[in-house]
């Protein structure tokens, strides 16, 4: 080992000298060979003439002799013959050797037998343990031996200086050890706790494997005990579920043992009953409101009957009555979703589906070739458009809410299908051409989709010159108004939605680094169907359409406004000078938020996407 000209202070080692007095003027004549090693700092040299006036000599020689780091025995007749060094100062070298504390060099000066003393076994100097009176040059002799010492010194202070860099080590991690206990007192390390253990990683000089090895040792308790927890926590809420809350004396009793078995704190029990009590409450006020909000949203409709009997000397008549358009009864099911809280945390919800019978009128418009038009008869009425402010998810496009009086019209039963539009599409030209199978997901009963408005405000047009009937795109008062059905919740079936109901992408999205989750308001997650279905797959709302949420989007007539500000008020369509268009309803691509009654979707007039669809609105014949 390479030996640099300044040790530091900590890696310097200390040299004692064993000798005879009569043998002195050669150790003198040693320590200056190894002056060179004490410039270095690589030594410190100490023997018995460096005893102060004073001081108690055998303390001294004892102390000395058991702290140094190198000891040399100056071997000479005169030395193995003198009683203290043989008695004191060569049995504590050995002893001290052989328990690995200290390095014993033999340094052979006159010649002497020294084959069966205690030191015999270890590598003397000079080389081949020849005296050092014997050299015929003896600064070769000393010089020999002060190599000698050199790689000795070196091979120590190696091993020293892996020995302070391993104390080193074990110090920065217990440092950094007791700073990850103090964090993770509460059960885990918070972000900003995970970066003040970064810098004081970088300032122990610690590796990244060594830094995560002490957390996970750290955290491991921890992580056992909220394994544990989360077993108590399961057990308990589905006692909960099962029982109620409060929960029975045996429950109790049973949960005891359980707390004991897994050695829950009392506090994490205390603050789960906490929960449980806080839940019941909550479902209670939950009941409540439901209850209050039925009863307004029952009186305001009242209201707003009466409000448009007195409005009007002519009451609002329902669509089938024009003399031309022949309309025919019809019953379905339709669909609400009933949300139940019956878990700890929410972890027990459940999303019960209801179906109810109703009727509708309707009439057919035969297109040729057995393909049907439905159109459903809505009935006229007010409603409140747009969306409360707490509506999970809203868009600020959504405000203000205003009430819209909706006269009596006629709306698809279905988005216009593959089928419908082949139909159309091959009629006489009105204004633009139109592209008799313009969809990605071909069949006939799924819905068109790849259109854009101006194509379907001339499919409108076609369908009106063949049919003497005013078809058109409904407006947005009007698709809103038709999709709700007289609700007011987020979706015309409840508070929720689910994929058994609708077509949308049912699993989280994470798009462009945002997540955008599968479910909506604590409703269940579902599946993706990559695709659209067929336009009866599911239930209808109360007015009888079918596929008002999902599937595809629907372009309605009105322009783009960024608010409700100033909207109309009678139901006609809101245009703008521009060239966009909206849409409605979400579609079998997006994520469930954007499928909400009141969700508003903005697109250029031009644009045509394979989640883009339709349904036409009809007022009755042309005239």
């Amino acid at each position: 080992m390479l030996l640099s000209k300044r040790k530091i202070p900590e890696l310097s080692l200390k040299l004692f000298f064993s000798y005879s007095y009569k043998d002195e003027a050669l150790r003198d004549e040693l320590a200056n060979h190894l002056s060179i090693l004490t410039r270095q700092g690589v030594i410190s040299s100490w023997h018995d003439r460096k005893i102060l006036a004073g001081e108690e000599r055998d303390r001294q020689i004892n102390e000395n002799l058991n702290t140094a780091d190198i000891i040399l025995l100056l071997i000479s007749s005169d030395f193995i013959a003198s009683n203290y060094c043989w008695e004191i100062e060569v049995t504590t070298a050995i002893e001290r050797h052989n328990a690995g504390e200290a390095c014993v060099i033999p340094i052979i000066l006159r010649r002497v037998d020294w084959s069966e003393t205690p030191f015999a076994k270890l590598q003397s100097l000079p080389k081949n343990a020849e005296p050092i009176t014997s050299w015929t040059n003896r600064d070769d002799a000393f010089a020999n031996v002060a190599q000698g010492i050199r790689a000795a010194a070196g091979q120590l202070i190696e091993k020293r200086q892996q020995k302070l860099t391993l104390a080193r080590k074990e110090a920065a991690i217990a440092e950094y050890c007791q700073q990850a206990e103090e964090f993770a007192a509460d059960g885990e390390i918070s972000f900003v706790e995970s970066e003040i253990l970064k810098d004081l990683q970088e300032k122990l000089e610690l590796t990244d494997q060594e830094a995560r090895t002490v957390r996970d040792k750290v955290l491991e308790p921890y992580g056992r005990y909220k394994e544990n927890l989360d077993k108590y926590r399961q057990i308990f809420t589905k006692l909960v579920d099962a029982q109620g809350y409060p929960l029975g004396e045996k429950a109790k009793a049973d949960l005891k043992k359980l707390q004991q078995y897994y050695k829950i704190k009392d506090d994490d029990v205390a603050f789960l009953n906490k929960k449980a009590e806080a839940q019941k409450q909550q479902q209670e006020a939950q009941r409540l409101r439901q209850e209050r909000e039925r009863a307004e949203y029952q009186r305001q409709q009242a209201e707003l009957q009466k409000q448009t009997a007195t409005e009007s000397s002519t009451p609002i008549s329902v669509p089938e009555s024009s003399p031309n358009i022949q309309t025919l009864p019809f019953e379905f099911d339709t669909a609400t979703i009933t949300v139940k809280s019956t878990g700890l945390l929410g972890l027990g919800k459940t999303h019960e589906i209801k179906r109810s019978r109703k009727r509708a009128k309707f009439f057919k418009e035969d297109l040729s070739n057995d393909v049907i038009l439905e159109m459903v008869a809505i009935p006229g009425g007010k409603f409140l458009m747009g969306s409360p402010e707490n509506e999970p998810e809203r868009d600020s496009d959504e405000s203000p809410q205003h009430n819209v009086t909706i006269q009596p019209f006629f709306m698809g039963k279905f988005p216009v299908t593959q089928s419908q539009w082949t139909v159309v599409a091959s009629l006489s030209k009105v204004n633009i051409d139109l592209n008799s199978q313009p969809s990605n997901f071909k069949g006939t009963n799924r819905p068109v989709e790849r259109v854009s408005w101006d194509e379907v405000i001339e499919f409108c047009a076609r369908l009106s010159n063949k049919t003497g009937k005013s078809y058109r795109l409904p407006s947005e008062a009007e698709w809103e108004y038709a999709c709700r059905a007289g609700t007011t919740t987020p979706f015309y079936f409840g508070e929720t939605i689910t994929t058994d109901l609708a077509n949308y992408r049912g699993t989280d999205w994470n798009y462009q680094e945002t997540l955008y989750p599968g479910n909506y308001n604590e409703g269940p997650k579902g599946e993706f169907r990559k695709q659209t279905t067929d336009v009866e797959n599911f239930s209808p709302n109360a007015f009888g359409l079918y596929d008002i949420h999902g599937n595809v989007f629907e372009w309605c007539q009105d322009g783009w406004h960024k608010n409700y500000n100033a909207a109309p008020t009678d139901g006609s369509a809101w245009m703008s000078d521009d060239n966009y268009r909206m849409l409605r309803g979400g579609s079998w691509y997006y994520s469930p938020k954007l499928c909400r009654s009141a969700f508003r979707l903005i697109y250029d007039a031009g644009s045509s996407y394979s989640n883009y669809g339709f349904r036409v609105a009809c007022s009755g014949t042309r005239t």
